[in-house]
């Protein structure tokens, strides 16, 4: 798995703080953008519009990621969260699994608990090499990609980019990291991109918290 940030709001706690402050002042947001506070007076105001959950001046923030070597079970999950997320995936319709494009056998995330046991990973691979075969037997009959992609399993790789709005992803961050029951894939992905903007935005640590960590 690989998680990168592409793109993201430039000066997110200034911007954040001119939103808020934009809902209560007699000021324009131009004046307040051009005069703001310092920045331990912005986060003070921050700090209050995250403690008491006013978070729709929080989307004025998002940021943009690309994941890729993640599995298509992932994809399924992660795509229940649509409300201020956007998605564009790598195509199977269009994009050949065939080993003779690909240099070898489609890529396939393992779970840990297959790859800790050498029997399981054994069948597991066995599994993927069929399937790999039967692909590569039904391309060559003329089947379009789009119909062959249905041999794939839930453990094939894909990539995608996907952006956020800060809400969204305190959102996310909570229900596939802070709750328990989270599967470990989805999880991992998520702590990344938390712990990826915070990177950037120290500022923001106290947000993307988990009491176990």
């Amino acid at each position: 798995m690989e998680v990168r940030i592409l793109s993201m709001t430039q000066e997110p706690l200034r911007l954040i703080w001119c939103a808020a402050r934009t809902c209560y002042s007699p000021l324009t947001p131009q004046e307040l953008w051009d005069n703001h506070s310092s920045q331990q007076e912005m986060l003070a105001l921050v700090r209050r519009i995250f403690n008491s959950r006013h978070h729709s001046v929080v989307e004025h923030g998002s940021v943009t990621y690309a994941v890729s070597g993640v599995s298509r079970a992932l994809l399924a999950q992660y795509t229940r969260h649509r409300v201020g997320i956007s998605f564009s995936v790598q195509s199977q319709r269009y994009v050949s699994e065939r080993s003779d494009k690909n240099g070898g056998r489609f890529g396939a995330v393992v779970p840990p608990s297959i790859a800790q046991d050498p029997e399981a990973a054994a069948v597991y691979q066995e599994v993927l090499d069929q399937l790999q075969q039967n692909y590569d037997r039904l391309a060559r009959r003329g089947i379009p990609k789009e119909d062959v992609r249905f041999v794939l399993p839930n453990g094939a790789e894909t990539n995608f980019v996907t952006t956020l709005n800060y809400r969204s992803l305190l959102d996310l961050y909570q229900k596939r990291v802070v709750a328990p029951g989270a599967q470990w894939e989805i999880r991992e992905m998520v702590q990344r991109m938390a712990d990826l903007l915070v990177d950037r935005e120290p500022w923001l640590a106290e947000f993307f918290v988990h009491p176990t960590r």
